[in-house]
């Protein structure tokens, strides 16, 4: 993946230099330099300088070279330069120098392994700082995997600073994107901190509450600390909280912050937004009209009534309060993170406006027609504004929501009629209007053409062609982007194209998969194993299936295959294997190559005669067909890879795994995990994937146990019943009360009849 350092190095170093006040180290400083050098140049005698500065002998430097500038070199790292002509006395060098550590971080290739491996070659003053810049640098990634044991280690060595390295790690942590792992591993750090009595700083809270990381769990807990500890919260904060609980429709919550944020304006003389029970009958109407009104609105997101009764009493005191009249010829430009004390807004505007639509988008009661209506009523109202690429984007959504395909593929084709420019959420959902409306090629064009855009669009000398890509340097495409492609090629049943796009999607997009990516691969493989199942033409290619050679390049390749909208009548067959096959595979890397310690869990139950590929549907005509058509030179071979396949399932010792470390698997991704060892003839392996699950930590679902009971109760039908109540016994001493009941089964005995009904998959 080819990303720029230069980001993460400017934003340490402006986060160590902005923290220098609590008693680090100011050697610190020229350290970071002397990095942020190291990456740009390799003339010996421009780095001269910053050496000296460092008080680090040339000497060492020469000693060192090699491994700062060939992080992929394992020679070196273990404080012994293979560099020949020195003294003895400098090839053993008792610890890893700082400088290098620190400049190896910089490196992806040399991130994990320096972080892990040799970080205990560093003294306790340097450690905890390599953990925090090794945040920074994978939060960039978004590698989000070796963060917990990263926070074990911080959190089992003793802190020479804790306040600042304390705080300084959650601000590297608060760059990762929005998930239950990482509010968790923040959740830990602010215990961490309360038990030692750690002040947290304002500006840690501030991070911590971005949209793009914080969850309503850890808002609730930072909100619990700032009690409890008299924090006192700016304006800020006020407004980062209302607007974390108005996105979770919190109705009590938002009121009781747009109240805090009123007391606040009249304590600091500020503009006054309106009361925030004004929805309510005989209600005060007293303030005025401000960007908290405007975030409070999103709190009644599923009550549609009460939103738009909201919006009109803004518009009743709008009324009442002319605005200027330059107000009507100059638009508000305003961004999201609003400003209480900025006094932009005067009056009712499309913000407003668009905020009410969600509400209605998110009302099923609402039809798609009246959802239209709406959005054109918005424009008429408020005729000063046009509506921008988030009231588009509301509408969009709500028209696919309710199936309505082609009505979005107007809303989308007038969007690009108009002036206003695309961003990541309007790229997504026209990403999706395109595929499901029968046009998947039009929607990987547009994808690649926002990925070409995104790799010039940090050259003013380049600036992208299409009117609607926003001249700016900024980043349209990430992996949440991506999914949301895949799971709409999941719903045309083109399980195909998602194989490929998996295979190149660094090469393509620059992006890493997550736990969601791995979920909508392996939904896929189910997908392709029912869907050549339903015709013989799909047996026999499972039968006779040949490694392919594709000489194409992805994008070539994927464009080739999505000239038709239908998919084509094999779908199944994945890198010469079958696709369920792959996904296994891919899922085991996953897990043996992330969590080492999996290597050696062993299933709670086990089955005494498992189904195995004899078992899938028409397995004699596949056996027959074989015993036919293929020749005998070659049937050994065949049988050999077939068993390979199948008998590591209890000795996974026996095979390299290759980890992908930005996943971190959920209750969902093992729920789609145990789909397809069911709906593959692998029940036998279930047993093994809850264990993992226990040892990892995730807390299933009803549903998820539910349903793999149902599948382990299919593989040991008529074999006895010792096995399966011992798994029963298992789970329900692992989740106690949430065991699920006789209920919960029968509702997955109808689940598991649905995923095997020949319209599973399909729009």
């Amino acid at each position: 993946m080819q990303r720029s350092w230069q980001s993460i190095l400017y934003r340490s170093q402006r986060t160590y230099s902005s923290l220098s006040g609590v008693g680090l180290s100011k050697r610190l400083d020229p350290v970071w330099n002397l990095v942020s050098l190291l990456k740009r140049e390799r003339d010996d005698e421009q780095i001269h300088s910053a050496l000296e500065s460092c008080n680090i002998p040339f000497l060492d430097y020469v000693l060192w070279k090699h491994v700062v500038h060939s992080p992929k070199q394992k020679q070196g790292l273990m404080g012994q330069p293979p560099a020949e002509g020195f003294a003895n006395s400098h090839r053993q060098t008792p610890q890893l120098p700082a400088w290098v550590a620190f400049s190896l971080v910089c490196h992806k290739d040399g991130l994990l392994r320096l972080t892990f491996e040799h970080s205990r070659f560093l003294g306790s003053k340097d450690r905890p700082a390599l953990f925090i810049l090794s945040t920074h640098a994978l939060a960039h990634f978004d590698i989000l995997t070796p963060m917990r044991k990263i926070v074990e280690q911080f959190l089992a060595r003793t802190i020479q600073f804790p306040t600042f390295h304390f705080n300084a790690l959650l601000r590297g942590l608060s760059g990762f994107t929005r998930s239950e792992e990482a509010a968790n591993l923040a959740v830990s750090l602010l215990e961490a901190m309360s038990a030692r009595e750690i002040p947290l700083w304002l500006e840690t809270y501030r991070l911590l509450m971005r949209d793009r990381f914080v969850t309503l769990q850890l808002t609730k807990v930072l909100r619990t600390r700032m009690a409890h500890e008299g924090v006192v919260p700016t304006a800020e904060h006020l407004e980062a909280f209302l607007r974390v609980f108005s996105n979770h429709g919190a109705i009590q919550d938002s009121q009781e912050y747009l109240r805090a944020i009123r007391r606040y304006c009249i304590e600091h003389n500020l503009t006054v937004p309106h009361g925030p029970d004004v929805h309510l009958r005989g209600a005060d109407l007293s303030g005025t009209i401000h960007p908290a009104n405007t975030l409070f609105i999103g709190s009644l997101r599923h009550d549609r009534a009460s939103a738009f009764h909201y919006l009109h009493k803004l518009l009743q005191l709008d009324a009442h309060n002319p605005r200027p009249v330059n107000s009507l010829t100059e638009p508000l430009c305003r961004h999201t993170s609003t400003k209480f004390w900025s006094g932009a807004k005067t009056g009712v505007d499309i913000f407003d406006w668009t905020t009410a639509l969600v509400s209605a988008a998110n009302d099923k009661r609402t039809s798609a027609s009246t959802l239209l209506a709406l959005f054109e009523r918005a424009r008429e109202r408020t005729k000063q504004f046009k509506p921008t690429v988030v009231t588009y984007t509301v509408l969009l959504r709500g028209l696919l929501f309710r199936g309505a395909v082609d009505e979005a593929l107007m809303a989308w084709n007038q969007l690009l009629d108009s002036d206003v420019l695309l961003d990541r959420k309007a790229l997504t959902v026209g990403v999706q209007v395109l595929t499901r409306a029968g046009h998947p090629q039009d929607a990987f064009y547009l994808l690649n053409s926002f990925m070409d855009a995104q790799r010039t669009s940090s050259h003013p000398t380049s600036p992208p062609d299409d009117k609607h890509v926003a001249p700016a340097s900024h980043h349209w495409i990430n992996i949440i982007v991506i999914n949301e492609f895949m799971v709409s090629l999941l719903r045309i049943r083109r399980p195909d194209v998602i194989f490929q796009i998996w295979d190149n999607l660094e090469q393509l997009y620059s992006v890493l998969p997550n736990g969601a990516t791995l979920h909508i691969l392996l939904k896929a493989a189910v997908l392709a194993a029912k869907m050549d199942n339903e015709s013989v033409r799909g047996t026999f290619a499972h039968l006779f299936r040949a490694p392919t050679v594709e000489s194409s390049s992805p994008i070539d390749l994927i464009m080739e295959m999505l000239q038709s909208a239908h998919p084509p009548s094999v779908v199944g067959i994945w890198r010469g294997c079958r696709a369920g096959d792959v996904a296994r595979g891919i899922f085991r890397d996953v897990m043996y190559g992330n969590w080492k310690q999996l290597l050696h869990v062993k299933a709670p139950a086990s089955v005494v005669h498992s189904k195995d590929a004899g078992a899938a549907p028409l397995y004699p005509l596949v056996e027959l067909a074989k015993s036919i058509t293929m020749p005998f030179s070659t049937r050994k071979d065949r049988d050999g890879q077939l068993k390979s396949i199948t008998v590591d399932a209890h000795s996974p010792e026996k095979k390299l795994y290759y980890p992908y470390p930005s996943i971190v698997p959920t209750d969902l991704t093992f729920a789609a995990y145990i789909q397809l060892l069911g709906l593959t003839a692998r029940a036998s392996e279930i047993s093994l994937a809850l264990a993992w699950m226990r040892t990892l930590q995730i807390k299933p679902s009803r549903k998820t146990l539910s349903i793999a009971l149902v599948f382990w109760a299919e593989e040991r039908r008529n074999k006895g019943e010792s096995e399966y109540g011992r798994l029963v016994r298992w789970i329900t001493e692992w989740v106690g009360e949430e065991a699920p009941t006789e209920e919960d089964v029968q509702k997955a005995l109808r689940a598991v009849a649905k995923m095997r009904d020949s319209s599973f998959g399909r729009s």
